[in-house]
């Protein structure tokens, strides 16, 4: 039990002193999450946390927990965006894709087969490659806006936990992954899809799982709702996002392969802790990014077109 009104008689043991009501409750709150004893008492301006004198270890394990949380505050947990963040890379990324779309239009049938996904094709005829360049392939006009908006806006948020070139790389490969997962579930029966929807959703996971690892990172005896709100809100904009309103040619399948493909290596990315202001190490997760569509679009037109 606790109390935070004013106590004459407190628990053994001061564990630390606030100037505000709110933090001593906060701090508060933590300590009855995980079962410790602790009691509030006011002492001139200042409010004191007090709990016994034998919970004093594992009380100040928990408040030390919950404060390295806040100063590591993330931006998937608060929506801040930190002003030293750069973004320059979201129209470089942009410009991609509208020139994917361009090389698209311009050469038609024959651009749209070489790299589209089949499952006869990757599973039968072996082009691995085509679960990366069917990422860059789009049904129409809007189909290229969607995709557009939806992932400049996700893959930007991921920029402060990973940093830019290695943000833009991991929604390349959970995209194909994605798609080689969407594949093997299909076969043997015939299926196709184009559309970078599936990176677009594998950027989704991305920011839950690392949000769910910086959650299990920092066991601060928090509630339950702190470890659903993630998830739920991930869930929730698949279901939103994803279902395309009942479209018949919305792949909701490739969505949430994409997703469940992204939560995991998110969490395993985040359990890393990349350095997201390393300049060598942003430069080449980008160059390789780069570097992975050339190669795939190599092959598919070497192969995919002859």
């Amino acid at each position: 039990m606790s109390d935070d009104s004013e106590q004459n008689n407190p628990l053994g043991a001061p564990l630390g002193q606030f100037s505000k009501l709110a933090d001593v409750r906060e701090r508060g709150l933590v300590l009855s999450a995980a079962g410790i004893t602790h009691a509030i008492a006011r002492e001139g301006k200042v409010w004191i946390l007090w709990v016994d004198l034998a919970d004093v270890p594992a009380a100040s394990a928990e408040i030390a927990a919950y404060d390295a949380e806040l100063a590591e505050r993330v931006v998937f947990e608060t929506g801040e965006v930190p002003a030293r963040v750069s973004f320059w890379s979201v129209p470089l990324v942009a410009a991609f894709i509208v020139g994917f779309a361009g090389a698209q239009a311009e050469l038609g049938n024959v651009w749209v087969e070489a790299g589209i996904l089949s499952s006869e094709a990757v599973v039968g005829r072996s082009e691995w490659w085509r679960v990366f360049t069917a990422l860059t392939l789009h049904g129409d006009v809007p189909h290229v806006l969607a995709n557009l908006a939806a992932g400049l806006v996700f893959g930007a948020l991921l920029f402060p936990a990973f940093g830019q070139g290695l943000a833009w790389l991991l929604v390349l490969f959970t995209g194909a992954l994605g798609n080689a997962v969407s594949v093997w579930t299909h076969f043997p029966q015939p299926y196709r899809s184009l559309g970078a929807s599936t990176a677009v959703f594998g950027a989704l996971g991305l920011l839950v799982g690392d949000a769910l690892w910086r959650l299990l990172r920092h066991r601060s005896g928090r509630s339950w709702w702190a470890w659903v709100l993630p998830l739920g809100a991930g869930v929730a904009l698949l279901a939103f996002l994803g279902a395309g309103e009942g479209k018949v040619n919305v792949d909701v399948l490739a969505h949430l392969w994409g997703f469940a493909t992204g939560a995991p290596i998110g969490a395993a990315i985040s359990a890393l802790r990349p350095n997201p202001k390393h300049l060598a190490l942003q430069m080449m997760c980008g160059l390789c990014a780069m570097c992975v569509l050339a190669l795939v679009w190599g092959f598919a037109w070497v192969y995919g077109a002859s």
